[in-house]
């Protein structure tokens, strides 16, 4: 090959490489000038009184109307004079060494972060300031995007911009949670050493210091040995930053745990076993931060429905005669709920005859029993039809048969020999159901049955899981949204309960999108 041409062919390559190169790096920064653009023009609003934390939150039902106002009864406000400065300087030791260095986000920090993390091919070390946290938890939904973080880090450098060291850290010493749904430092001193703030040791600080970063783990009361090496690390970074002097570092890490819990009220609301299922969904997502946010939780709650519920399940003439169980429980006991076929949405919910703690056992949502022959059209009829083809019609055989050593039997101990599904249905033929069970295939109409929102495990269950005999048992919310579906046209809506949320200036936070199968 000429060497002319071999030349001009290099050339060319480099010039493709160089194009590509260059295109992508492009397209990447166009990707993240849009990325930026977007984050900025979608900035939550601003208002001081996200920053305090000591707005209640509201339900309001399907048509509006608020009917539950909720509260931390353990959240105790504390005014920036009230804070010993080794206390402040406590929590810049566990959580932002540099925080009197930076003008809201560190990128030194961020870089030793990433390079920690990649280092051990996991999260072991968090980026985010004080006042990148107090952004975050004030103003953002907890969705960890990068559009987030841009918002995130702007707000941030806002805050710094209005507010002092000071100020800054005394919002933030007010938001965090501690566990033990004590919110902000005046309710965990009070929670943990029944102290007022001001009252803190050096040790007792520190260990409050070192819960931000896992409350649950950290939690004295459940596991003081972790807590206790989490203290004397704080303690440590203190030290090493010059924060208190070797002779205080020794003092305190000799400190012992005296821990001394506060009383805490129980709070009240009304329709408490719908209220329940509204808060258990979104803790998972918000946490407890829901009681003092300011939050606008606007549920699928039909107040009508919801009152005529309660009064029949009040009246004791509904029930067989009652009685006391040996733990007290009322018996026998109810669980009713009412949901839109059509959307999935929870129009009403009971789960006990009496209110007798707060978050109780709510057996609408939370009580597992067999469903017994109420699961037949569920697992056996349906699939039937839908994979063999089967109808109304169609003709089984009622006799004595036998699959291995299961030989299953009918209520009344009779055969009636043949016999359409209608009547097998309607008269809950079990030798029937099994039969046609078997003929689908049982691992197909567990397949159909987890369409319907039903779990049953073929491995365990058996042929019997056609007489409603399942291992993990089924709850009334399942049941009603399996059966929904017959209502639907053959479409499943998963139930839902929550149909949008707001932070205390309205932005959106989330909204509720139920998923659909046929």
């Amino acid at each position: 090959m000429p060497k002319k041409f071999k030349a001009r062919r290099q050339l060319k390559l480099r010039a493709l490489l160089l194009l590509v190169f260059g295109g992508t790096l492009f397209l990447g920064i166009a990707a993240g000038g849009w990325l930026t653009y977007s984050a900025l023009r979608d900035l939550p609003a601003w208002q001081i009184e996200a920053l305090q934390l000591d707005a209640p939150s509201t339900l309001y039902a399907a048509d509006g109307t608020p009917f539950a106002t909720l509260s931390s009864r353990n959240y105790i406000p504390v005014q920036q004079n009230e804070i010993p400065t080794f206390v402040k300087h406590a929590f810049v030791a566990a959580e932002d060494k540099r925080f009197y260095r930076h003008y809201g986000v560190d990128f030194f920090g961020l870089t030793r972060a990433a390079f920690n993390n990649l280092f051990h091919r996991r999260i072991v070390q968090g980026g985010s300031t004080i006042t990148q946290q107090l952004a975050k938890n004030a103003f953002l939904a907890p969705s960890r995007t990068f559009k987030r973080k841009v918002q995130e880090i702007f707000l941030a450098v806002k805050l710094e911009r209005y507010y002092t060291k000071d100020e800054i850290l005394t919002f933030y010493l007010n938001r965090i949670y501690f566990g033990e749904s004590a919110w902000g430092i005046g309710a965990a001193a009070k929670t943990y050493f029944n102290k007022k703030v001001s009252d803190l040791t050096l040790g007792e600080a520190a260990l409050l210091a070192g819960m931000v970063q896992a409350p649950s783990y950290y939690d004295p009361f459940r596991n003081p040995a972790e807590a206790q090496k989490r203290r004397n690390y704080v303690l440590q970074q203190m030290l090493s930053c010059r924060f208190i002097t070797p002779e205080e570092y020794n003092r305190a890490r000799q400190e012992p745990l005296y821990l001394h819990r506060g009383n805490r009220p129980p709070q009240e609301y009304p329709y408490p076993d719908f209220t329940d299922y509204v808060l258990m969904n979104v803790e998972r997502q918000y946490g407890e931060r829901y009681l003092l946010g300011g939050f606008r939780i606007y549920t699928t709650l039909d107040l009508q429905a919801q009152q005529a519920v309660e009064k029949e399940v009040e009246r004791a003439e509904n029930f067989p005669p009652s009685f006391r169980d040996a733990r007290g429980f009322l018996q026998p006991q109810i669980a009713v709920v009412l949901l839109d076929p059509a959307t999935g949405a929870i129009r009403a919910l009971v789960g006990s005859r009496e209110r007798v703690t707060q978050r109780q056992f709510n057996r609408a949502v939370q009580a597992r029993r067999q469903p017994g022959s109420a699961l037949k059209p569920i697992l056996v009829y349906a699939p039937a039809v839908e994979f063999l083809g089967m109808g109304p019609r169609t003709v089984v055989r009622d006799e004595p048969v036998r699959f291995g050593s299961y030989a299953p039997k009918n209520h009344d101990g009779r055969f009636r020999g043949e016999v359409t599904l209608e009547e097998a249905v309607a008269y809950s033929i079990n030798v029937v159901a099994v039969k046609v069970l078997n003929e689908v295939g049982l691992k197909r109409a567990a397949r159909f049955a987890a369409r319907l929102g039903i779990q049953v495990d073929p491995s365990r269950d058996g042929l019997s899981a056609a007489l409603g005999g399942l291992h993990r048992g089924v709850t009334p919310l399942e049941m009603a949204a399996a059966y929904a579906a017959f209502a639907n046209g053959g479409e499943f809506v998963e139930p839902f309960v929550v149909t949008r949320i707001t932070d205390a200036m309205g932005n959106l936070l989330e909204e509720a999108t139920p998923h659909r199968y046929r």
